[in-house]
Order: structure tokens, then sequence, then C-alpha cells
């Protein structure tokens, strides 16, 4: 049976491109919308729902653009009957409170959540697809505007041949300059984004850019601008190439110069994870490599570490392999500035010592010179030659440099005899009263300085101690950085008399030095070991009644070396001298050779604390020491260390063991060693402050226990000298020889060291680092390079410290001798040594 049913009249809405229009883009369902049109379906006699094989129409609502809602049925009138089966059709009513029903949900997915959304949102979202569409109309238009410029006048488009015509037009030269300029201003504001938007587009048109002149114009310009930057100027010197070059400063250049090349290296490189490599160096290092390729002048960077792989000691063929890599100059045009540096070197110290009051130090310098194949002229042999270093006077009154002339000529004791009248006096000889009172002052707080710097449990005493010996006025040499700068090695041996004229006329010579230069100089300080001073003493009494300045040394103030003093007093501790009948103290498996001073020096740094200490255990009166130690005050840490100084350092204390019935021997004989290694110490301790009067009331204590035959009694007479005629000398030089007796090249505190000692190193490097094997040493190799040694060590630092690389490693540090001194005590503690044992064995 067919059914027929009449739509409704339409009503006007109006039109819903319905295949234009998504789900989501619908009215919302509170509008009023028209009743479903239904269509005619033929039902079967006997329905069933799901059954298999049965197959029914049903009604189905053609597709509206409008959702219906049931308030919108409820409200509309209802059909008319069209057959008297009409009457069966069930009228829809409103719906009752609750969730209203959507028909047929399943074709309309966007549509429920969109009816789940509120205004605000749904009116949202359609400002934003109005905003696309609005785009895509701009992008069409622009499209249109594309197409239109390349068709003819006739089609209504602007008639260009092709596109790169037109573009090729903009940039042409026009007749309105406004328009000209407006191109301008639109380029420079975004003409890198369209570039990139281009690029963007299309890979290949950024490869042709690539390789464009004006692309590899601009590199080009940047390598020019790199080179001339790391190329030298004209006359420039390799000193002040020294002093300016920085990492940091180059650097700073590229980033301005090669902007271009600088972001490409940037952009290249991922982040570092570790925080030691520092990519700007490392993007500094390429664009000195790349500039090594466009030019040889430009070798800036590449001659520093030239020289810095050569003051490193490496060889010619790891500085040639450098060279090939573009990171050094080849050796041998290392070897051409290495002589260039050496010439400027000479002209500086030339014009030092005329601008200054300088003092002199010299030294012998051993080499052996082995031959692989020996023939007649060419043998094994040992040669003997002298290095020298000048030295600026420090003015002790100004703290600045002392100017030629301050100490003149007629300051210096006459040399009418051959030996300078000495006037002896109890002064002379011995010690005063205040001298021995302020010494025991000075061994006394070294004492403490030593236990509390050993003995962790005291670290809470620490912010108590004060820093110098209290009520103890002694003259301290005033912080400065001394300058000092190494002379040409010779090849004359100075042990000898004759040795020692040419070594003196050479540097004069080198110098440039002559009688009226020396005369407006004024007084010169000599330093040198005790052989020097004997020597140049000898001469000037040989010729005290020559009367040309230079001819009879009138002008030399000799000043004996301090290290080798030390060392005297070192070895003094444990061998006493060595062809004494006592044999003396051994190392090694040499056992007729006494103790080196190195070795001696390392002992007492180990086993002055550890003596200290286990004194300290015997008169704190304590069954625990440590546990007393931690709750100690600085009062009673005082009174106790004046117990310990009192019974164990002290030659008193030496004496009151010897008075009694029973003699320890032990224990007397380590108070003598406590004595003695706390002089030593405190001579130490005060060279490297710079508390020079502390030093010469050592000396003057020294002087007494050398004055004998069984000990060093030429260091004795040095001593003895030395002190007379600074109480003859006239105070100021007298002063100014105190404040110049020690140098400090680094200008920080306790940084001061010996004279001596500052060119023993010198000869150090000049043996071991910078000198050539095999048939390459010769002494013109040593004479160019040894002016160069602290130019060298200099830009070694300088580039270490630029990369950040540790000057001596993780290894080469102040070993812990915390455990060597527990257990010294603990041997000290179960043998008694530092206690009376009358009837000890070894007694």
């Amino acid at each position: 049976m067919k059914i027929v049913h009449a739509p409704p009249e339409p009503q006007h809405e109006p039109e819903v491109d319905v295949e234009n229009t998504s789900d989501s883009e619908m009215p919302p369902t509170r509008y009023l919308t028209p009743e479903p049109t239904y269509t005619s379906i033929t039902v079967p006699q006997t329905p069933r729902r799901h059954s298999p094989g049965a197959t029914f129409e049903h009604f189905t609502p053609s597709r509206h653009p409008v959702l219906s809602t049931p308030i919108h049925r409820a409200n509309s009138e209802a059909p008319a009957a069209s057959s008297p089966l009409s009457i069966l059709e069930t009228p829809q009513k409103p719906c009752g409170p609750g969730r209203p029903r959507t028909d047929n949900p399943v074709c309309n997915p966007h549509g429920i959540r969109e009816f789940k959304k509120t205004d605000v949102e749904w009116l949202a979202m359609q400002a934003a697809k109005k905003q696309n569409e609005k785009a895509r109309n701009e992008v069409d238009k622009a499209h249109n505007i594309w197409n239109s410029i390349t068709q003819s006048t006739d089609d209504g488009g602007f008639g260009f041949k092709s596109m790169k015509q037109f573009f090729d037009s903009i940039f042409g030269t026009g007749t309105s300059d406004t328009t000209k300029a407006k191109i301008t201003r639109f380029f420079d504001r975004y003409g890198a984004e369209v570039a990139e938007k281009i690029f963007k587009r299309s890979d290949k048109a950024f490869d042709k850019f690539l390789e464009c002149p004006l692309w590899q114009e601009r590199l080009r310009k940047e390598g020019q601008a790199i080179q001339d930057l790391l190329t030298w100027a004209p006359r420039t010197k390799i000193n002040d190439l020294l002093k300016e070059f920085t990492m940091e400063k180059i650097e700073e250049d590229l980033r301005s110069e090669a902007p271009t090349l600088w972001s490409i290296l940037t952009n290249i490189s991922e982040k570092g994870t570790e925080a030691r490599w520092n990519k700007e160096m490392v993007f500094t290092t390429i664009c000195a490599m790349i500039t090594m390729v466009r030019s040889q002048k430009a070798n800036n960077f590449q001659l520093i570490i030239g020289l810095f792989l050569l003051g490193s000691g490496a060889s010619k063929c790891e500085t040639n392999v450098f060279a090939h890599a573009r990171l050094s100059v080849s050796y041998t045009t290392v070897i051409e500035h290495i002589n260039t540096l050496s010439e400027e070197n000479l002209v500086i110290i030339r014009r030092v010592i005329e601008e200054f009051m300088c003092s002199l130090c010299w030294d012998n310098v051993n080499f052996a010179f082995r031959v692989e194949s020996q023939c007649l002229n060419s043998k094994d042999h040992f040669d003997s030659g002298t290095t020298a270093t000048l030295i600026v006077v420090h003015n002790p009154f100004t703290g600045l440099n002392t100017a030629p002339g301050d100490l003149p000529l007629s300051m210096n004791l006459e040399h009418t005899t051959s030996r300078i009248p000495i006037s002896i006096s109890p002064r002379s000889l011995l010690p005063s009263h205040d001298d021995l009172l302020t010494l025991e002052k000075c061994l006394l707080w070294q004492l403490k300085q030593a236990a509390l710097e050993h003995k962790p449990e005291f670290h809470h005493l620490k912010p108590h101690f004060p820093s110098l010996p209290p009520d103890v006025h002694t003259e301290q040499i005033a912080l400065h950085k001394t300058e000092q700068y190494p002379l040409s090695a010779m090849h004359e041996d100075k042990s000898s008399l004759d040795g020692t004229i040419n070594v003196y006329n050479q540097l004069m010579r080198t110098l440039r030095m002559d009688d009226t230069k020396m005369n407006k100089h004024g007084i010169l300080f000599v330093h040198g070991d005790l052989l020097t001073c004997t020597i140049v003493d000898k001469i000037q009494a040989a010729r005290c009644n020559a009367t040309a300045i230079l001819a009879s040394l009138m002008e030399i103030i000799l000043c004996f070396g301090l290290f080798h003093c030390k060392m005297a007093g070192g070895l003094a501790v444990y061998g006493g001298k060595a062809t004494s009948f006592r044999k003396p103290m051994t190392a090694g498996w040499q056992a007729k050779k006494a103790t080196p001073w190195h070795q001696s020096h390392d002992l007492i740094s180990i086993l002055l604390p550890a003596h200290i200490l286990d004194g300290f255990r015997i008169y704190c009166e304590a069954d625990d020491f440590s546990k007393w130690a931690k709750s100690a005050t600085i009062e009673q840490f005082d009174a106790v260390a004046l117990r310990v100084f009192n019974n164990l350092f002290t030659s008193a204390a030496y004496h009151q063991v010897r008075k009694k019935v029973d003699v320890d021997t032990i224990l007397y004989n380590s108070i003598l060693y406590n004595r003695d290694t706390l002089l030593y110490w405190l001579l130490v301790k005060s060279i490297k402050a710079g508390n020079i009067g502390c030093v010469v009331l050592v000396l003057r204590v020294w002087m007494v226990m050398m004055h004998t035959p069984k000990t060093m009694p030429c260091y004795a007479d040095a001593i003895f000298k030395t002190l007379e005629h600074l109480e003859q000398y006239p105070e100021t030089v007298r002063k100014f020889f105190l404040h110049n007796w020690l140098v400090n090249l680094t200008g920080k505190p306790n940084g001061f060291k010996e004279v001596d000692l500052l060119q023993e190193h010198q000869n150090f490097w000049l043996k071991a680092v910078y000198n050539t094997k095999g048939v390459n040493r010769s002494w013109e190799w040593l004479s160019m390079i040894s002016m160069c040694i602290y130019s060298l060590r200099e830009t070694l630092k300088m580039i270490q410290q630029t990369f950040n690389i540790p000057m001596y490693g993780t290894r080469c540090t102040i070993p812990d001798m915390s455990k060597e001194i527990e257990k010294i005590c603990d041997a000290l503690k179960s043998e008694k040594v530092q206690e009376y044992v009358p009837q000890r064995p070894a007694n």
C-alpha cells in the first residue's frame, strides 16, 4: 500500500549554500526552521525490526541546512489531512523539561558539538573563519595581480613580457624619485623577510643565491677585513704585539668586521654541553686559519702560537705540523722572529739602564756538548759560561723605580787600600740584647704558626692569631713588582779572576756603558754567589789605585746571595761540613755523599711541625692532646707554646739538660736540632714575606754559629763583611741595599725571592727548556734565546690563561704531608725523644 503525504507550504527562509557550508557553520538550532520534507515510501505488510531479509522504507527527512527543533515543531501548524489514514499520525508535541532530542545525530556529529558550545565561542569561531576567508581572498587578489602583470594590455593586464622584466623594471631608474625612495624604504624594512619567504618556497633559488657574485663579494670583503685585522702594521715590534695580543680583542673585532662569517660559524655549530669548551675561541682560531690561507703576512695569531710552542719546548717537527695546518708559522719563521725579539730586548735593556738605576747579577752555567759522530774537530766537551740579569732598583722612599744619580758614587766606601778598614766592636761580632729579644719573639711566633697550620684542631684559633709577630718592629720591603731583563749568555767562565774581568767588560760593552755614563748612573749593586763576591772583592782590592771608574770597579757594591746562604744553613742542620770527622747524613745509595739541599729542605718542612706538635702534646698536660686542642683558648695556646719554646727550642734548654747528672744525649741533640731548624725555617718564611729585618737577625746568629772550622767559615766571613758594611754605609745606601736584596716578580704578597735564585731559575730554563739538542746546540743560539726567556714565558702564561689551561695541572700540587707528620709524631711519642729519660739505652 502506498501512502502519499503532501508536503507543507514552504516558508520564506534565506537560502543556504549546502555544498559550500560545513556542518559547523550551521546556525544554532534555537532559530525557527521549516518542517522536513517527506517522501513517499512503501510499507511492507509485516514489518520486522532488524530481521534479516526484511526490506522496508521508512520516513527519511531530506537534508536541510538548518536543524529542526521540537519547539519549532510544536509551534508549527499541523498539516492538512490528505487521506483518511492521516488521522493515524501522531501529532508532535513540545518537549518537556530535559535534554532536547536531535533528529538523526549520527548524520551531523559536528552540529551536536557546536550545539553544546556557548554563543561567545561560536561567534569567535565565526570571526576567525571570516578572517581566514578574507586572507584567502587577499591571496587570490595578489595572484590575480601576479597573473595580470604578464597579460597583454588588451586583456586588461600590464603587458610585461615576463616577471623577470617586471622585477628588473622595479629596481631600474624611473622618473619618480618618491617611488624609488618608497621602494628603498620597503626593502630596508622588509627585504630580509621577503627574501626569507622566497628561499623557504624554493630551495633552488637559495642555492643559486649562494653562487651569485653578490654573496661571494660579501664574503670576500669580510675575508679581506679579517686579513687586514690580523696583518702586522708597518714597523710593529714583537714586544708590542705580545703585550697587545688578546683573544677577547680579536673576537670582538671579528664580530664587527665579519658578521656574516661569524654568523655562519655560530649557526653551523651546536650548543656545547661542556662549560670548559669556549666555542668563540674555536671560531677565532678558524678565522685566523682562513686568513693565513689568504695571505702569509696575516700571521699575528700564528706567530703567537709559534712562540708558545717554542716556549713550551716543542720540537721543530711538531711546530712544522702546526704550520701546515695553518695554526702556527713555520719553525724557520719562529727562529727569525726570536732573533728579532732578541734584538728588540737588547734595545730595551740599553734604554732602561739610561732611564733608571739598575743592578746586575751573574752566575755560571755549564753545558755538556755531546757529539754523535766524533772526529778531530768535533768531540764531546764540557763548556762553562755565564748568564746575567739586569734588575731595576726599587726606591724604598718613593715606591717607584730609582732614577740615575740618586745614589752617586761618592756615597760608596772609598777603596784607597786593598782592604776596607772595618772597626771591630761587640756590635759587629755578636747580636745585641735587643736583637736577641726581637729574634726570640719572631721564633716564638713562627712556632705558633707551624702548630696552627699543621694541627686541624687548632683551626678555631686562627682568627685570633696575629699575622705578624706582636710588639716587633722589623724592616719590611714594600710590596712592588720587580722589573728584570735577562742578558745574553756568554761563553766566559767567571770562576777565575780573568774570567770575571772578561764577563764584567763584556757586560759593560753590551750595555754600552763607559766611565761617563757610569758616573751619571751612580752606584751599581752586584748580586751573586759566594764565589762571585769573593772574586770581585779581590779585583777591587787589586785595583784600588786605579782612577778609571770601570777599571777600578769602584762603583760596585757587593750583595752576596741569600739563596746560597740559605742552602748552606739548611745543609749545616743535617751534615755540618762534608770534611768533618763525623759521618754526614746520607740519602739513597750514595753513602759517601751528603744529603742535597732540596731533600734537606723537604725533611725540615716535615720534621719541624712534628717536633712542635709533639712538644705541645708533652706540655699541654692533657691525656688527650687532640681533645685539648679542640677546646683550647688562645691564652692557653700561647702559654703552652711558650713552655714548648723555652724547653725544646732554645740554647738555654740545651745547657740545662747538659747540667744534669744523667745526661740524656737524645734529648739534648733533639733540642739542638729543633733550635737550628726553627732558625732556618724563620729565614725561609721571612724571605718569602719580604721581612728583610728578620732575615738580618737570623744572619747575625748564623754568623756566630758558622764561624768554626767544622761548619762553613766562608759564609760566616761573608755575613760579617756584609753586616759591617751596612753599618758603615750612609742610611740611604743601607736602606737601598736591604730593600733590593730580594725581588718580587709577581708583585703579590709572599712572592719575594732571592736575586741569586732568580738567576738560577734562568739557568734552569736555559738548560732544560730552551736548549737545543745535537748539532744545533751552540753558544750563538744560547746567547740569542737567553734574552727571550721571560718574553717566551709571558707568552706561555698568556696562552694558557686565554685557553683556560692550568699552568701545572692537577698532579703538580703541594702534597699533603699530614699523614707523614702524624706518623713522625707517633714515633716521637713512642720513643720519648723529646722527654727526659735518664736511663735511655742510647745514652
